[in-house]
């Protein structure tokens, strides 16, 4: 249904291009940087010298991020049209206006994608300036695959940020939530903890590459432990939109039993004593159902996510925390 919905993204376009299964693919570009690498370091000096780990910790990050996004990136897409598919259900109307909803709201826009590389490349010069202290092919070599991971990460922005502009308005706009059924949104929810989930494991590679002198510094535990942060805001934020849709069904409901309660309250009190008390107890009987029914409208959760998903996003946001203790607890210096 994917494939019907929207047009293929720019890098699912690219490896489709090379008939090649994508973690082939991902497996050939990590051979790829792996030998200029060696290339390089050997160009540089004496290769005995150049493959001291401190000659390349530098640049193996890039790389090292530049493949995580390409392992992670199909999961991310499968979470995605997942979401999607939750939320398109739920619009009202025949299952074809239904696809063509989606489909404008999802089509791909390469040009834009196109556009966000070359932001993240031109963010990459600006940060990096390699023109400082590129002046040997291993420098040469990291500056390359920094402006390349820029680019990449770019696109990986631009992405989900569009995603959850483009969920936002399906869930603002689009959808009707049956608050007896929010399950049904659950793959949101899976949707936004593999966003922090990426978020997570990118500051976990960072803090491994890091020096542990590099670490210790106030500044680095701070930006981490802000980093951390985010992910975790992250995750509501893309959520966000569903809960204010599960909301806005909630209240509505409530307005419909409350106006109901009045209207049998008065009728409760009008009748009073001129009326038989199987009369009244019928009327006491109606209210006692709608007042339940209330409450029970009133415990549903306004976030599409259960317990399951909140102690992954927990363990998720440990996992840098661990990496950082492991290297300063043990002297794992990557």
């Amino acid at each position: 249904m994917a494939e019907d919905r929207r047009k293929v993204p720019l890098l699912e376009y690219i490896v489709a291009w090379t008939r090649l299964p994508w973690y082939v693919v991902t497996g050939i570009i990590a051979a790829i940087f792996i030998i200029l690498l060696l290339l390089t370091a050997y160009l540089d000096g004496p290769l005995s010298e150049r493959l001291d780990w401190e000659h390349l910790r530098g640049p193996l990050i890039p790389p090292a991020v530049i493949i995580y996004v390409l392992v992670i990136y199909p999961a991310m897409v499968k979470f995605r049209d997942r979401a999607i598919d939750s939320l398109a259900h739920m619009i009202p109307d025949d299952s074809d206006n239904s696809r063509t909803v989606v489909a404008n709201l999802f089509s791909s826009r390469k040009r834009w994608e196109l556009t966000s590389i070359l932001v993240g490349i031109g963010c990459g010069f600006f940060f990096t300036q390699p023109w400082r202290w590129v002046d040997r092919p291993l420098a040469a070599y990291a500056a390359s695959t920094d402006i390349i991971m820029f680019g990449i990460l770019g696109l990986l922005v631009f992405d989900s940020m569009v995603s959850t502009l483009r969920i936002s308005q399906l869930s603002r706009r689009h959808i009707k939530v049956d608050i007896f059924a929010t399950r049904r949104l659950i793959p949101v929810a899976n949707w936004s903890l593999g966003i922090a989930l990426a978020f997570v494991g990118g500051i976990s590679i960072s803090i491994a590459f890091q020096p542990i002198d590099n670490l210790l510094q106030e500044m680095n535990i701070i930006l981490y432990g802000s980093l951390i942060l985010v992910a975790i805001v992250v995750f509501f934020l893309s959520m966000w939109s569903t809960r204010t849709a599960i909301v806005r069904a909630k209240r509505a409901e409530l307005i419909i039993i409350r106006n109901k309660l009045d209207l049998d309250f008065r009728e409760l009190r009008d009748k009073g004593n001129r009326t038989t008390k199987q009369a009244i107890g019928t009327v006491s009987s109606t209210i006692a159902a709608w007042a339940a029914y209330e409450q029970r409208v009133q415990q549903v959760s306004e976030w599409p996510y259960d317990a399951r998903i909140v102690r992954r996003l927990a363990a998720s946001a440990l996992i840098p925390g661990i990496v950082y203790l492991l290297k300063l607890l043990f002297g794992i210096n990557l």
